[in-house]
């Protein structure tokens, strides 16, 4: 009964191994294009220091490069 459980493990998780992601290459990576965290939240502390509101329609974007 032992042996079974723990084929029947081996088996589960090599093939949940087999789904895991591949990691992301500098080809993945360069190149692509996300919302600029760091400048919306700079805008975002302003609005509050001046009591202004803010909604986002689109966020401000900035293009990854890998070094």
């Amino acid at each position: 009964m032992k042996a079974i459980v723990t084929l029947g493990l081996v088996v589960l998780a090599t093939g949940l191994a087999g789904c895991a992601p591949a990691p992301l290459t500098k080809a993945d990576v360069d190149g692509r294009v996300i919302c600029n965290a760091d400048q919306m939240d700079q805008v975002e502390r302003a609005a509050r220091r001046e009591r202004k509101e803010l909604h986002w329609v689109n966020c401000p974007q900035v293009t990854l490069r890998a070094v």
